[in-house]
């Protein structure tokens, strides 16, 4: 495959395997236990929701929005 890459123009050196950053599920867990959300205020409700989204969209690979 590589050889053929080669053959198209591909640089080899951006052909290596690169390392995918380890994420744990605590990372991706930001809203947590239920019971600590319902005692939040609204204002913190809504900076979580915002950070969750934000976290999604890049996820996701979307700009903006959606």
């Amino acid at each position: 495959m590589k050889f053929s890459a080669i053959l198209h123009g591909a640089d080899p050196k951006e052909l290596e395997d690169k390392e995918m950053p380890s994420s744990t599920k605590k990372d991706n867990l930001i809203f947590g236990d239920p019971a600590e959300y319902e005692k939040m205020s609204e204002e913190d409700k809504k900076k979580l929701s915002d950070k969750m989204r934000s976290k999604f969209f890049a996820w996701a690979g979307v700009k903006g929005n959606g």
